[in-house]
């Protein structure tokens, strides 16, 4: 897990983080910092949220940036890279600043979070009952998990190259990873 600030409740937490200009994760009373992204993870996650909104104009599902909260238990808040939300978005309170319901999220990896998205939250998406699905996008080649729950739990499935269609069941369309990786350079650093 990446390393935490100091201590504080879910209170603090949520008052602090509305009051700074850096985006913070908490996780179990610690205070997370979210770094910056390189230009290929800010592509990655701009050119996902394009197809998928795209993809999606005609449903009742909802495409969000990292910017939206998203609380995995009470004292557990997140940012996702993108979360998706199909049917009514349910919010802890009438701001609507703190997602409940997601349907879809996803994550695109950086060196140092990569075990973090792999491990604590693929845990921590897998306790959301409202979560179908988990997509990690890796910033260093092309390549991704996606993780569909079923009846016996969540299904995994890789994906490595960019002729590779993504089947996102829960949202009922498919994702070429020639659009989430539109444009990335692999051969820059």
């Amino acid at each position: 897990m990446l390393k935490s600030l100091r201590q504080m409740t879910a209170e603090e937490y949520l008052a602090f983080d509305e009051a700074s200009e850096m985006r913070h994760e908490f996780i179990d009373g610690d205070l997370i910092p979210m770094s910056g992204g390189s230009r290929k993870h800010s592509s990655i996650i701009a050119y996902t949220i394009a197809a998928l909104i795209n993809l999606l104009a005609d449903s009742n599902c909802e495409v969000h940036t990292n910017d939206m909260r998203v609380r995995v238990a009470g004292s557990r808040y997140v940012y996702p890279d993108v979360s998706v939300v199909c049917g009514e978005a349910r919010f802890a309170d009438e701001r609507e600043v703190v997602l409940l319901n997601p349907t879809v999220v996803v994550e695109v990896t950086s060196p140092s979070s990569y075990s973090y998205d792999h491990v604590d939250k693929l845990a921590f998406y897998s306790a959301l009952p409202s979560v179908q699905g988990y997509l990690i996008l890796d910033q260093e080649r092309v390549f991704a998990d996606w993780y569909r729950r079923d009846q016996g739990g969540w299904n995994l499935k890789q994906f490595s190259s960019a002729a590779d269609e993504i089947a996102l069941e829960p949202l009922g369309c498919r994702l070429p990873l020639t659009q989430a990786y539109r444009g990335v350079n692999f051969a820059r650093g």
